[in-house]
């Protein structure tokens, strides 16, 4: 989606809840009054023959906690219930009949209130919450929606929270008093709290829809999507019937949120755990289970903090609206960073821990509760002082912690978290000398186990000696780990603890195993960096060396060649007037010397690159260099056989099977006295097979490799590949090279 299309998006979530907030507050005149405080909806009808103001905003004679028993004469239930048809206007002056709570006693009290627009200013300043929550709400559906505008998880979740901040309308922002009595009635809390209730039911699509659900369970998501507003519906008719008076009923009808919530919360449940049993990718996986810790993490909160205490004690910790808002949360971040997919590999696995850690506090805590009151029950102590102790002894226990730690790693370095050590030897850099990394290394190692002595051995390979660093020197006998890779000793590391520390025990053994695969990692990379080191040395070096051959031929053999041409020719010149038969005779050992001249510079040609590769390609060379072979007396014959799809190849691997195959066939010529000689050149899995067997006497078996071996493992090798020689069933040689076609 373009960014004009996402800005245009985000722009239209934040005018839903805008606007219909402004239509609603500035529908009709206000008398100052709200008739909820609370921060969420409640399902508790708390409205008789007559209603209690709950808070006021703005200048009004009224009170927070008066009863309003009459305006203008009539009870508020005679307003709802009567269809008079007034409306009231901006300006006009209202007489309150007021129940006020005085000092011991209650005072009847007349109040004329003058309705004025709707002081949203001062209830900004008054509860700042009520701009605070939606706006950190629409804020996180944004960030949610801006991460994946073409998910439709991340839209829906931007719908929910589009709409879920419309249940302002209802509380803190709800009724006033006049709006029961002439101005605007109980459809700005219907009409708010029903956008919130789908904005719940939005909440479920964007869970339901962190996968994509076979066509079988596509009717229970459905069923499911709908459990909101059938619970707001199984309420109303379980409630309904049992209303007295016209108000009741109308706070009944307008009361859509709380009923809803109460549905929402397990089959928000029901759906994530359906989500995360048909999630089949990795981030699905991750995704809806980070959903399903969330809703969880937000249950477990509102038991823990509501239920489990009001049970135990009475009383819950936290009060129920903040107690559904704090549980609301938890269930949103978890929702929302399921939807965004944002560093779910990082995030799920923390929330995975931190809810264990929870779960077990909650289990020592329920268990220290139920031996305060078994203690309570049979001794005369008081249980508030003893929950009291116990909560301050939770509250030191994370110190405790922290300081045991501490004084652990005090004494004891980095030996109980194996991980940081092991987290610093990944930063090592291996491009390094081979001595500097390990030394550097060794250091590393020393600072934080508290060592005394440390060394590294690295073995030699093939290709390079052995390498060995050190610091300090060992008092007793040091702790030995070898150092493995895919199954391969690469070196041994001794380690030895300083005299005051305690040296390491069997309990010290997984941090040894993590070290010695770290550093033994790390010295396969020294390792591979050496040999590349010398590899390029001697790439190089075999370089120079061919430019020096080159020189050598081209001075000592090609250069006097032609300085010689040029002087007899001159002297033919001379002699072409003086005598003409000596000159043509001159001109005729000139010719003959040109060609060998000719001659040379071809084969300095061919000891570049034979010029056959480029003509014929490296299935007719070798087939017409088998062709002159044969022409020979005394040779070993030699046919070659490919398949169709060998050629085009690369020039390396040109060169270099050519090489080999020259020098196999002659050193079968040779050594073998065989009668016959077969090449068989193919493709297999991106190399280029060769097999060169003939039907001579076979290796010797105490031979030594020779120069022609050693030359063609080492082209093969040059090239990444492979070289085998061996007996070849029946009796003679076969020798076996890959060549990978792919270079570079």
């Amino acid at each position: 989606m373009a960014r004009t299309s996402r800005l245009l998006v985000l722009a239209v979530a934040w005018a839903v809840p805008v606007c219909w907030t402004v239509l609603a507050l500035l529908a009709g005149p206000s008398d100052g009054t709200s008739l909820s405080s609370r921060l969420l909806p409640s399902a508790a009808a708390d409205w008789g023959d007559t209603v209690r103001v709950a808070t006021t905003y703005g200048e009004t004679p009224l009170r927070p906690g008066d009863e309003v028993q009459a305006v203008d004469g009539r009870s508020p239930a005679q307003w709802v219930a009567g269809e008079d048809g007034v409306r009231r206007q901006l300006g006009d002056v209202v007489r309150y009949e007021v129940r006020r709570t005085g000092a011991g006693l209650d005072l009847i009290q007349q109040v004329d209130v003058t309705l004025h627009r709707y002081p949203f200013a001062a209830a900004a300043r008054s509860a700042p919450h009520v701009v605070l929550l939606p706006v950190l709400l629409l804020a996180l559906g944004s960030l949610v929606f801006w991460a994946r505008p073409t998910a439709a998880a991340a839209r829906a979740f931007l719908v929910a929270t589009a709409l879920l901040p419309a249940a302002i309308t209802s509380t803190p922002l709800g009724l006033g008093v006049i709006d029961l009595a002439g101005s605007r009635g109980a459809w700005p809390q219907l009409v708010g709290e029903a956008m919130a209730a789908f904005g719940l039911v939005a909440l479920l699509l964007s869970v339901a829809l962190l996968t994509r659900a076979a066509a079988r369970d596509r009717w229970v998501t459905v069923a499911l999507l709908v459990v909101p507003l059938l619970g707001y519906a199984i309420w109303l008719a379980a409630r309904l019937g049992s209303a007295g008076s016209a108000l009741e009923r109308t706070s009944l009808w307008a009361t859509v949120f709380a009923p809803a919530l109460w549905a929402a919360v397990p089959a928000l449940l029901a759906v994530a755990t359906l989500a995360h049993l048909r999630a089949r990718d990795r981030t699905d996986v991750l995704a809806t289970r980070l959903a399903l810790l969330g809703v969880g993490a937000g249950v477990a909160a509102w038991l823990v903090l509501g239920p489990a205490p009001a049970l135990l004690t009475g009383a819950p910790l936290v009060r129920q609206d903040l107690l559904v808002l704090l549980g609301g949360a938890l269930a949103l971040a978890g929702i929302a960073a399921a939807a965004g997919h944002y560093h779910l590999a990082e995030i799920e696995p923390r929330v995975r821990r931190g809810l264990v850690q929870a779960l077990v506090l909650v289990v020592v805590a329920a268990a220290f509760v139920g031996m305060v009151r078994a203690v309570d029950a049979a001794a005369d102590i008081s249980v508030g002082s003893m929950l009291a102790g116990g909560l301050l002894a939770l509250l030191l226990l994370p110190a405790a912690v922290a300081v045991q730690r501490t004084v652990r790693r005090v004494v004891y370095g980095d030996r109980e978290f194996p991980h940081r050590v092991v987290s610093d030897l990944r930063r090592l850099d291996a491009l390094t000398a081979p001595e500097d990394a390990l030394r550097e290394a060794l250091e590393l190692l020393a600072r934080r186990l508290h060592l005394s002595f440390a060394a590294v051995d690295v073995l030699a390979t093939p290709t390079s000696g052995p390498v060995a660093a050190s610091i300090g020197a060992p008092v007793g006998t040091p702790a030995t780990v070898d150092l493995s890779v895919g199954g391969t000793t690469v070196g041994r590391l001794q380690l030895e603890v300083d005299a005051g520390h305690d040296p390491f025990g069997p309990g010290d053994r997984r941090l040894l195993e993590d070290v010695g695969t770290q550093v033994g990692a790390l010295v396969q990379a020294v390792t591979a960096n050496r040999e590349l080191q010398v590899s390029r040395q001697r790439l190089v070096a075999a370089r120079e060396e061919e430019r020096r051959r080159l020189r050598r031929d081209l001075h000592d053999g090609l250069g006097p060649s032609l300085a010689s041409l040029a002087m007899r020719l001159e002297a033919a010149t001379d002699l072409i007037e003086d005598d003409p038969g000596q000159a043509a005779d001159l001109v005729g050992r000139l010719s003959d010397q040109a060609r060998e001249g000719i001659g040379e510079v071809r084969r300095l040609v061919e000891g570049l690159r034979p010029p056959a590769l480029d003509q014929l390609g490296l299935v007719s060379a070798l087939r017409h260099r088998a062709a002159e072979h044969a022409a020979g007396v005394g040779t070993v014959p030699w046919t070659v056989e490919a398949a169709d799809d060998i050629e085009p190849l690369p020039a390396a691997v040109e060169v270099a099977a050519y090489r080999i195959v020259v020098e196999a066939v002659t050193n079968a010529q040779r050594h073998s006295g065989a009668d016959g000689c077969v090449v068989r050149l193919s493709r297999d899995a991106g190399d280029l097979r060769i097999e060169v067997s003939d039907t001579g006497s076979g290796l010797a078996a105490d031979r030594r490799p020779g120069v022609g071996l050693s030359s063609m493992r080492e082209r093969a090798e040059e090239l990444g590949g492979t070289f085998e020689a061996g007996d070849r069933p029946g009796g003679g040689t076969v020798i076996r090279v890959g060549l990978p076609l792919q270079q570079g």
